[in-house]
């Protein structure tokens, strides 16, 4: 457990230092503006201030309410560019966990003679939304066949 405990706190302490940016982002309505950074504190009594957006915010979810509310008005950019800071920390650890784990499936110990320049072309392959267009590929070659009987399984 105390090694549990260990990982848990060095994989999550960065986010400490980010406390004030998850308190703006989650709850931008309930902060004291005078605690607040001064790039953000206009933003957040002009925020404050409107009866319409907080109606908004406490209507909908927090993602729908800067997606749907927030970033199209354009009329708070610090407080947008807050929230596509913190919503991307997420988005991005996910995806390199993500890639982590398919590395790990890779280099396997059944796999554990792949080079770096090997592993690296599966790993693009594996994450890449593209699909290759195997039989044009394969159209181009030359196949060989085999001489050896195909045994039946009876």
């Amino acid at each position: 457990i105390s090694q549990l405990r260990t990982e848990f706190k060095n994989r999550f302490g960065d986010f400490r230092a980010y406390k004030e940016e998850f308190r703006l982002f989650v709850a931008p309505f309930d902060i004291d503006v005078s605690e607040v950074p001064t790039w953000f504190q206009m933003e957040a009594i002009e925020l404050q201030c409107s009866e319409e957006l907080k109606a908004k915010f406490s209507s909908c979810s927090l993602f729908n309410f800067y997606k749907n509310v927030i970033v199209p008005s354009g009329q708070f950019p610090s407080l947008i560019d807050n929230a596509l800071q913190v919503v991307s920390m997420f988005g991005s650890t996910y995806r390199c966990e993500q890639l982590f784990s398919k590395m790990k499936f890779s280099k396997s110990q059944l796999r554990s003679q792949l080079k770096d320049n090997h592993l690296n072309d599966i790993l693009f392959l594996s994450s890449s939304v593209l699909k290759p267009d195997l039989d044009s590929l394969c159209s181009d070659r030359r196949h060989i066949v085999s001489n050896v009987p195909i045994k039946s399984k009876e």
